[in-house]
């Protein structure tokens, strides 16, 4: 295209000198020779010029070009730069996770390391001849109607270790749930020991044996860290879900490995709005200062406490709340009936407002009836918890409390 123009313009030349040539001679009185130079003359003028403005326009072009490559190459350092920074920010980011997530898996492996050694140290011991358990807190979970373990034989002390270092123990989970919505909140864990063969192990099968033993507090500690587990693989999706994980007296008393576990908490300190510790009431009526002073640590990390299993309602919140105690679990029975039995110091329509004073959530458990449902309303408690809502169930891992809303 700039080749035919180019044609074309040199063309026009042409024809204007050619008429200048064939004008000149007459207009001027000129020699037709002196015309044709002239003529000759003014096309080659007329060509430099043309020549001139082309190479002048070319020039700019140029300039231009290299401007605009000059300011993209600017742009593009600056990108380059910008790049090179995220990528900084995002390798410490990543190296941080990494060591974090390094420093966790050491910590746990510690912890379960800790659990099997003490399994270790009592594989010696002497099998204890069966005992009846008498645990109220683990046989309430079983649900009214049900066949127990009444019959059965109590498996034995090396079944029992078996299944421990097998890994032959799961995390059952018990919604806890709003009224009178009866959204699920929250959840209790528990665990349960499985057969070679995969059949469950009721706690009235085990725990004589494990007493005996002095491995309860080992199964309560493999326990708690599935709580932790579970948790942390959630945390990412859905920072709402709070699970309440019972600590018994032998875990509690236990000081060759609770100062351990109170350690491993405080590393794991970014839990503690999903976990809550749970007590009965004769573990917290029997704490020490030595006790004291382990929960006074993990209550600085943010932790919070329930106290469950209650034998009576004469109990100062105020003291509680201190101990950094947020909930209550108060049978339903006794909130309906039997409030005189258990010595309270409060009506059952008072009592929700008086534990609200001092922060501390009222939970009305071993709900099984929807016309116990129906009773409690009057109160206007919060919470729920029992058979009516759920059964403790297996936990199938962090997708089945994904949706739970928060509190």
């Amino acid at each position: 295209m700039n080749a035919l123009s180019s044609i074309l313009t040199a063309g026009s030349y042409a024809i204007v000198c050619a008429l200048l040539t064939a004008i000149l001679p007459g207009a001027l009185e000129i020699s037709g020779t002196l015309a044709i130079a002239l003529g000759m003359n003014l096309f080659l003028f007329c060509g430099l010029v043309h020549s001139r403005i082309d190479v002048v326009k070319e020039t700019r072009s140029i300039h231009r070009k290299l401007t605009g490559l000059t300011n993209g190459q600017m742009s593009l350092q600056l990108d380059i730069e910008h790049a090179i920074r995220d990528t900084g920010h995002l390798t410490e980011m990543f190296d941080a996770l990494d060591l974090k997530s390094n420093r966790e898996i050491v910590n746990e492996m510690r912890v379960l390391e800790g659990l099997l050694q003490r399994l270790a140290e009592k594989r010696d011991i002497p099998e204890a001849p069966a005992q009846s358990a008498n645990v109220p807190g683990l046989l309430r979970q079983l649900k009214p109607g049900n066949p127990m373990a009444a019959g059965k034989p109590e498996i034995t002390l090396r079944a029992l270790k078996e299944a421990l270092e097998e890994n032959r123990i799961d995390l059952y989970l018990q919604p806890i749930v709003s009224l009178p919505q009866r959204k699920v909140r929250s959840y209790e864990g528990y665990s349960r020991l499985r057969n070679v063969d995969g059949t469950l192990i009721e706690p009235a099968l085990y725990l004589g044996v494990a007493e005996a033993a002095g491995i309860v507090s080992t199964i309560d500690n493999f326990l708690l860290l599935r709580c932790v587990q579970l948790i942390r693989r959630l945390h990412n999706r859905n920072r709402g879900v709070v699970i309440f994980c019972n600590i018994s007296a032998h875990s509690l008393r236990d000081q060759g490995f609770f100062p351990q576990f109170v350690d491993f908490m405080e590393q794991n300190k970014d839990l503690a709005g999903s976990m809550i510790f749970e007590f009965s009431q004769t573990t917290v009526e029997g704490n020490s200062a030595l006790e004291w002073r382990q929960l006074a640590r993990l209550a600085k990390q943010g932790y919070r406490f329930s106290m469950d299993n209650l034998s009576h309602l004469d109990i100062d919140l105020e003291e509680l709340s201190g101990y950094h105690f947020a909930y209550i679990k108060v049978p339903a029975s006794t909130l309906l009936t039997g409030m005189k039995e258990a010595r309270s110091r409060f009506l059952s329509s008072d009592i929700k407002q008086a534990m609200r004073r001092f922060g501390i959530d009222l939970i009305a458990e071993k709900i099984e009836e929807d016309a116990t449902v129906v009773g409690l309303l009057e109160y206007e408690l919060d919470f729920g918890q029992g058979f009516l809502f759920g059964e403790p169930r297996r936990s199938r891992g962090p997708e089945e409390l994904q949706s739970t809303p928060q509190p």
